[in-house]
Protein backbone atom coordinates (compact mmCIF):
# COMPACT_ATOMS: atom_id res chain seq x y z
CA UNK A 1 0.00 0.00 0.00
CA UNK A 2 1.25 3.55 -1.13
CA UNK A 3 0.93 6.21 1.95
CA UNK A 4 2.22 9.96 1.97
CA UNK A 5 5.15 11.25 3.23
CA UNK A 6 3.33 12.83 6.36
CA UNK A 7 1.43 9.71 7.31
CA UNK A 8 4.94 9.15 10.46
CA UNK A 9 3.05 12.23 11.81
CA UNK A 10 -0.33 10.61 12.46
CA UNK A 11 -2.27 10.87 15.25
CA UNK A 12 -2.45 7.16 18.00
CA UNK A 13 -5.19 5.11 17.26
CA UNK A 14 -5.81 4.60 20.38
CA UNK A 15 -5.99 8.31 22.06
CA UNK A 16 -8.56 9.06 18.79
CA UNK A 17 -10.54 6.08 20.20
CA UNK A 18 -10.18 7.28 24.00
CA UNK A 19 -11.70 11.05 23.01
CA UNK A 20 -14.51 9.93 21.16
CA UNK A 21 -18.07 10.34 22.83
CA UNK A 22 -21.13 9.20 21.27
CA UNK A 23 -22.93 11.95 23.58
CA UNK A 24 -21.02 14.36 22.28
CA UNK A 25 -21.87 12.88 18.63
CA UNK A 26 -25.36 12.56 18.70
CA UNK A 27 -25.81 16.04 19.98
CA UNK A 28 -23.82 17.29 17.47
CA UNK A 29 -25.42 16.06 14.78
CA UNK A 30 -28.43 18.14 14.43
CA UNK A 31 -25.95 21.01 13.75
CA UNK A 32 -23.02 19.74 12.23
CA UNK A 33 -23.37 20.91 8.72
CA UNK A 34 -24.42 24.47 10.23
CA UNK A 35 -20.71 24.25 12.55
CA UNK A 36 -18.93 23.15 9.30
CA UNK A 37 -20.03 25.74 6.78
CA UNK A 38 -19.56 28.30 10.10
CA UNK A 39 -15.97 26.79 10.06
CA UNK A 40 -15.32 27.21 6.17
CA UNK A 41 -16.79 30.72 6.05
CA UNK A 42 -14.75 31.70 8.92
CA UNK A 43 -11.74 30.34 7.80
CA UNK A 44 -11.96 31.82 4.31
CA UNK A 45 -12.38 35.32 5.70
CA UNK A 46 -9.65 35.13 7.74
CA UNK A 47 -7.47 33.56 5.29
CA UNK A 48 -8.34 36.24 2.71
CA UNK A 49 -7.63 38.67 4.96
CA UNK A 50 -4.34 37.64 6.24
CA UNK A 51 -3.13 37.37 2.46
CA UNK A 52 -4.30 41.27 1.81
CA UNK A 53 -2.34 42.10 4.72
CA UNK A 54 0.68 40.33 4.25
CA UNK A 55 0.48 41.58 1.03
CA UNK A 56 0.80 44.98 2.00
CA UNK A 57 3.16 44.17 4.25
CA UNK A 58 5.69 42.95 1.16
CA UNK A 59 5.34 46.64 -0.94
CA UNK A 60 7.75 49.27 0.08
CA UNK A 61 5.04 52.04 -0.75
CA UNK A 62 1.28 52.35 0.92
CA UNK A 63 2.04 52.81 4.45
CA UNK A 64 -1.01 54.70 4.98
CA UNK A 65 -3.52 51.96 2.71
CA UNK A 66 -1.81 49.38 4.74
CA UNK A 67 -2.26 51.09 8.27
CA UNK A 68 -6.03 51.46 6.82
CA UNK A 69 -5.91 47.86 5.84
CA UNK A 70 -4.24 46.81 8.93
CA UNK A 71 -6.72 48.50 11.04
CA UNK A 72 -9.70 46.50 9.58
CA UNK A 73 -7.88 43.68 9.69
CA UNK A 74 -6.50 43.21 12.99
CA UNK A 75 -10.04 42.79 15.09
CA UNK A 76 -11.70 40.82 12.30
CA UNK A 77 -8.64 38.38 11.83
CA UNK A 78 -8.54 37.96 15.51
CA UNK A 79 -12.36 36.83 15.83
CA UNK A 80 -12.30 35.11 12.89
CA UNK A 81 -9.44 33.02 13.87
CA UNK A 82 -11.04 32.61 17.29
CA UNK A 83 -14.29 31.61 15.55
CA UNK A 84 -12.33 28.96 13.55
CA UNK A 85 -10.59 27.54 15.83
CA UNK A 86 -13.38 26.56 18.05
CA UNK A 87 -15.74 25.39 14.82
CA UNK A 88 -12.02 23.39 14.33
CA UNK A 89 -12.04 21.87 17.78
CA UNK A 90 -16.09 20.91 17.98
CA UNK A 91 -15.42 19.39 14.26
CA UNK A 92 -12.73 17.37 15.24
CA UNK A 93 -14.47 16.39 18.38
CA UNK A 94 -17.82 15.15 16.40
CA UNK A 95 -16.08 12.64 14.82
CA UNK A 96 -12.25 12.31 16.49
CA UNK A 97 -11.46 8.78 15.34
CA UNK A 98 -12.76 9.50 11.48
CA UNK A 99 -11.11 12.82 11.47
CA UNK A 100 -7.96 12.50 13.43
CA UNK A 101 -7.00 9.43 11.64
CA UNK A 102 -7.23 11.35 8.02
CA UNK A 103 -3.31 11.70 7.16
CA UNK A 104 -3.16 15.88 6.41
CA UNK A 105 -4.49 16.38 10.00
CA UNK A 106 -1.01 16.53 11.93
CA UNK A 107 0.09 18.33 9.32
CA UNK A 108 -2.36 20.85 9.30
CA UNK A 109 -2.03 21.40 12.92
CA UNK A 110 1.82 21.85 13.19
CA UNK A 111 1.41 24.40 10.10
CA UNK A 112 -1.40 26.42 12.19
CA UNK A 113 0.91 26.41 15.54
CA UNK A 114 4.12 27.55 13.09
CA UNK A 115 1.81 30.71 11.53
CA UNK A 116 0.92 31.35 14.92
CA UNK A 117 4.64 31.68 16.59
CA UNK A 118 5.41 33.59 13.49
CA UNK A 119 2.35 35.72 14.21
CA UNK A 120 3.57 36.72 18.25
CA UNK A 121 7.02 36.64 16.81
CA UNK A 122 5.90 39.68 14.51
CA UNK A 123 3.28 41.15 16.52
CA UNK A 124 5.25 43.97 17.98
CA UNK A 125 7.73 44.77 15.12
CA UNK A 126 5.19 44.66 11.99
CA UNK A 127 1.59 44.89 13.07
CA UNK A 128 1.36 46.90 15.63
CA UNK A 129 3.35 49.68 13.77
CA UNK A 130 1.61 48.91 10.66
CA UNK A 131 -1.33 49.52 12.74
CA UNK A 132 -0.46 52.98 13.45
CA UNK A 133 0.67 53.74 10.04
CA UNK A 134 4.57 54.09 11.23
CA UNK A 135 7.26 53.07 9.11
CA UNK A 136 8.01 48.69 9.44
CA UNK A 137 11.63 47.37 8.32
CA UNK A 138 11.28 46.72 4.70
CA UNK A 139 13.60 43.07 5.02
CA UNK A 140 11.77 41.96 8.32
CA UNK A 141 8.24 42.94 7.00
CA UNK A 142 8.82 40.76 3.52
CA UNK A 143 10.19 38.23 5.57
CA UNK A 144 7.48 37.86 8.66
CA UNK A 145 4.85 38.92 5.87
CA UNK A 146 6.52 35.74 3.35
CA UNK A 147 6.80 33.15 5.97
CA UNK A 148 3.24 34.03 6.80
CA UNK A 149 1.74 33.47 3.38
CA UNK A 150 3.52 30.27 3.08
CA UNK A 151 2.35 28.67 6.40
CA UNK A 152 -0.91 29.62 5.92
CA UNK A 153 -1.24 28.85 2.44
CA UNK A 154 -0.02 25.24 3.32
CA UNK A 155 -2.48 24.88 6.08
CA UNK A 156 -5.57 25.68 3.73
CA UNK A 157 -3.62 23.27 1.31
CA UNK A 158 -3.43 20.33 4.23
CA UNK A 159 -7.23 21.12 4.92
CA UNK A 160 -7.64 20.56 0.78
CA UNK A 161 -5.69 17.12 1.12
CA UNK A 162 -7.42 15.84 4.32
CA UNK A 163 -10.92 16.56 3.39
CA UNK A 164 -11.43 13.73 0.78
CA UNK A 165 -9.16 10.46 1.63
CA UNK A 166 -6.92 8.69 -1.00
CA UNK A 167 -8.88 6.67 -4.02
CA UNK A 168 -8.82 3.37 -2.90
CA UNK A 169 -8.43 2.17 -7.06
CA UNK A 170 -6.22 4.27 -9.11
CA UNK A 171 -7.75 4.30 -12.50
CA UNK A 172 -5.39 4.44 -15.70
Amino acid sequence: MISHPLAFMRLPYDLLVAMDSRMFHFWMQPVHYLVRIVHIMAMSIFFGMDVLFDLSLLRRDYQAERAIIARLAFWWAHWLFAVTMVSGVLLFFYDPVHIGSRGYLSPKLLLTTLALINAGLCHSSLYIPAIRGQPVPLMRARVGAGVSLLLWTGVIIMSCLNSEGVPKVFLR
